[in-house]
């Protein structure tokens, strides 16, 4: 995510930059998170790829990609996570509702986006997953989440206010196959969790 957006007027920007005070809990916190689903998206992809961890924030899944062999980059909003995440791998700032103009098309193996469309509102990510798809070469990999339990709005967490969207399962998979991609596999629970491959050669 870049600048261009002002977080005073925009909800996913204002939702990012909460992160900034207290990024070192915020690792901290969640890096026992996720390691299955990585290990399993590692593994679906030949050694090594390059994979595109999109919002990523202070880089803990950069790390275990690389550990399993592949080449990892990363990109974010948050400035703060984008300067932790650069020890993993190269990270640079990037609003992913432009991600589409930060590398070519076709150029990545594997995107994965690991709660980094919460807080964008409906439209946006499937605009989002629509420039995934065109970033990724025939046959690459999608692993995308989002929160299928609670309600859309506002929430006040104990580190910031954040908007979030909510998700019904079946219809963040249909968005998911609609921006070009065959749906492999859902997991179900506080997130909806989306595996899927790219099926399209043009742009969807």
């Amino acid at each position: 995510m870049t600048d261009s957006r002002d977080p005073l007027l925009d909800a996913a920007a204002a939702s990012v930059a909460a992160y900034s005070d207290y990024a070192d809990d915020y690792a901290v916190t969640h890096a026992p998170k996720m390691a299955d689903q990585v290990e399993r998206f590692a593994d679906s992809l030949p050694t090594p790829s390059l994979i595109l961890d999109a919002g990523c924030g202070p880089g803990r899944d950069l790390a275990r990609f690389a550990a399993h062999g592949h080449n990892a980059r990363g990109v974010d909003l948050n400035p703060v996570f984008v300067a932790m995440a650069n020890a993993y791998a190269p990270t640079s700032r990037c609003d992913l509702r432009d991600i589409g103009s930060r590398f070519p098309a076709g150029a990545v193996d594997g995107v994965w986006a690991c709660a980094s469309l919460v807080h964008l509102g409906e439209s946006d990510t499937v605009d989002v997953l629509g420039q995934f798809a065109r970033l990724l070469r025939p046959g690459g990999k999608l692993y995308a989440c989002v929160r299928s339990v609670g309600r859309t709005g506002w929430l006040d967490e104990p580190d910031g206010r954040r908007w979030y969207t909510v998700w019904n399962a079946e219809a963040f998979a249909c968005a998911v196959a609609d921006a070009g991609f065959e749906v492999d596999h859902i997991d179900q629970g506080v997130f909806v969790e989306v595996w899927a491959t790219r099926n399209h050669i043009g742009n969807p």
